[in-house]
């Protein structure tokens, strides 16, 4: 099967938790070690494909990647001129824009005040267009990790946090 890759702007704390938490799983690595080496190690390997490295400068755990060229929806939100990056920004909820380079040097445009303010936002609208059906795939996984230890509890009926009577009936259908 194969191994767990970081997420656009996953710091490396939360990934290694989702890593250690989906080889448990899987019943890969059964060495806690062994698994925890492996997590790092694929941690460390994705920062060659990362566009951007935001590290912290007092803490070498608080580290993330972006990766710019990693989604297609995301490439979709480049543009040649500041007035298509404004008019993406007023259709994304956002103010302003802010710039990259590409690799021949280029000057790009993309919606937002930074990339940061971007990425939430882009992250916010794909999460809106996910079906509710994720709501089963989300109550499967969380079963997994109580399953393995992870010491969390499901919620119960009415409890804030959990499913309302609405999500679930539009998961059903």
């Amino acid at each position: 099967m194969p191994l767990p890759s970081p997420r656009d702007g996953e710091r490396k704390s939360k990934f290694m938790i989702r890593c250690m938490v989906d080889l448990t799983a899987k019943d890969e690595f059964e060495d806690v070690k062994q698994r925890a080496a492996v997590c790092a190690s694929r941690f460390d390997k994705a920062e060659s494909k990362a566009s951007i490295v935001v590290q912290n400068p007092w803490d070498d755990n608080d580290i993330y990647y972006h990766f710019l060229k990693s989604s297609e929806k995301e490439m979709g939100h480049y543009f040649d001129t500041k007035e298509k990056a404004l008019k993406d920004a007023e259709e994304l909820g956002l103010k302003g824009f802010h710039t990259h380079k590409n690799d021949d040097g280029q000057t790009m445009y993309m919606a937002g005040p930074d990339h940061k303010s971007f990425m939430k936002r882009h992250n916010e609208i794909l999460k809106e267009k996910e079906s509710d059906s994720s709501l089963w795939e989300n109550i499967r996984k969380k079963k997994e990790r109580i399953k393995s230890g992870s010491g969390e509890k499901m919620r119960k009926k009415g409890d804030k946090g959990a499913p309302t009577p609405d999500q679930i009936k539009k998961a059903k259908d």
